[in-house]
């Protein structure tokens, strides 16, 4: 019974210090949201649109976009390129309404028309010009951000960061049907100019929201690519971002 105490014992030590280790693979660092010091970088007063640019780390900008009662938020470093998604829409749609104008035409003469199915092209990185700035995202209910940013990077000199941690305060419908403010963590990462939501946890309902924050940003933005679909929503509550 003795050597079974000793061996439990060792376990649970060689647990704790495992996740010791982990956790002590990576780091925060903090920067300020305070978007009344920021740059500001273009105002549409009329809708409601106004964009700044804050300091991040490590030579990242923030840029936080208010619109329609919402604030998006977008990290990039100088001269990273930006991914033109717009103009390879637009051209899609001309091509495909040229094709069923060719197709009409063919059926109204009788005509057998051979249409040639073709791959689009990929979308051009190009360097963001001047007056052309990211987005980036938010998240659906009208919202406010939090005063701070966290950055998570591997514990080491001169690490970039690969991930940020944010508090959004948002309106939430009860059951009585009137509104009351809502909390929630977002873990961010980002990669080569582009970044994207990674995991919603529920700051009101779960008790160890930041630890779990943490966890999700070092295990899941450190590689991989982003969601495809709803981002995951972790732990207890947040039932305004499950789909």
């Amino acid at each position: 019974m003795k050597k079974c105490y000793i061996s439990i014992a060792g376990a649970t030590a060689a647990l704790l210090w495992a996740t010791a280790a982990s956790a002590a693979s990576y780091t925060s660092s903090y920067s300020d949201l305070d978007l009344g010091k920021c740059a500001l970088v273009e105002e549409e007063s009329e809708i409601g649109f106004v964009q700044v640019k804050c300091s991040g780390q490590h030579g990242y900008d923030v840029y936080a976009t208010e619109g329609d009662l919402r604030l998006y938020l977008a990290y990039r470093k100088p001269g990273e390129p930006l991914i033109i998604e717009e103009e390879l829409a637009e051209a899609e749609e001309t091509a495909e309404s040229v094709s069923d104008q060719v197709e009409a035409g063919a059926a109204e003469a009788d005509v057998t028309v051979d249409v040639v199915e073709t791959e689009p092209e990929e979308a051009v990185d190009v360097f963001v010009p001047v007056g052309v700035r990211p987005l980036g995202q938010t998240i659906p209910p009208f919202n406010n951000l939090g005063p701070k940013l966290e950055w998570r990077a591997p514990n080491r000199a001169g690490a970039e960061p690969f991930a940020t941690i944010v508090r959004y305060t948002y309106q939430q419908m009860t059951e009585d049907g009137s509104y009351s403010n809502g909390q929630v963590l977002v873990v961010s990462r980002f990669r080569n100019g582009d970044s994207c939501h990674v995991a919603y946890i529920d700051a009101l309902a779960n008790a160890n929201a930041n630890v779990m924050a943490r966890e999700v940003a070092d295990k899941y933005a450190t590689a991989g690519s982003c969601p495809d679909g709803a981002v995951p929503v972790l732990g207890r509550g947040g039932d305004e971002f499950r789909y």
